[in-house]
């Protein structure tokens, strides 16, 4: 087991995973054609029909993924392997983020004060809440104002108005779940994030209806 990567041992895992509910998707669906024929098929599930939704997979190119993982291309060992796309991992910034983490006043700062380590905001620490709001009003609302103090950015992007979330995934699902109502439709700029289809159905049961942009897709739909 030594020799057994952190990719491996993933892709191991998932492949379990799907297998394991491809068997057991199996199993039931023998097991409800069995009552059809002997005329006891009254509709009833061990699981509620949210549950049977998800046991078949959630993303139409997981299967390929895996493949991808299986033989995962390398510019020396495997030239010729596979480069999964479908996955939005920035590893251009690994080494950056490492240095910057690794810095002691970094980490002083991040956890010297004891709130960190209990329950508090659920919207994320206020902290990071204000950076986050300096870093949006600084790089994205106002990025010509070069000389934008602390205080000005807080001032357009009001900190308490933020919140952090585990990954896009989780937001888009909470915002759909909010917001709209199920079986609605949401209009997304394609080409896109292929997960998103599911972030906005899984949940809240809404559907992604992609929007080809015209020329320069940064500049969003056309009107």
């Amino acid at each position: 087991m030594s020799g057994v990567t952190g990719k491996s041992a993933v892709f191991f895992s998932a492949l379990a995973l799907v297998c394991i509910a491809q068997k057991k998707w199996n199993s039931k669906s023998r097991r409800r054609k069995q009552r059809a024929a002997d005329g006891n098929g009254n509709g009833n599930h061990d699981i509620s029909q949210r549950g049977q939704s998800l046991l078949t997979p959630t993303l139409p190119y997981i299967m390929d993924y895996l493949k991808c993982l299986q033989d995962h291309c390398d510019p020396y060992t495997n030239p010729r392997g596979h480069i999964p796309l479908c996955m939005s991992e920035n590893k251009l910034i690994i080494e950056l983020l490492g240095v910057r983490l690794l810095q002691i006043e970094t980490a002083s700062r991040a956890f010297s004060d004891s709130s960190v380590y209990c329950y508090n905001n659920t919207l994320g620490l206020p902290g990071a809440r204000e950076a986050l709001a300096y870093f949006l009003a600084k790089h994205f609302l106002y990025p010509e104002r070069t000389n934008m103090t602390f205080g000005d950015a807080l001032s357009y992007i009001r900190p308490e108005l933020v919140c952090y979330g585990a990954g896009a995934s989780s937001l888009i699902s909470h915002l759909a779940l909010c917001l709209a109502e199920r079986g609605d439709a949401v209009l997304i700029p394609a080409p896109y994030y292929a997960a998103f289809d599911v972030d906005l159905k899984i949940i809240s049961g809404c559907i992604a209806v992609p929007v080809h942009c015209k020329g320069n897709p940064s500049e969003g739909p056309t009107p």
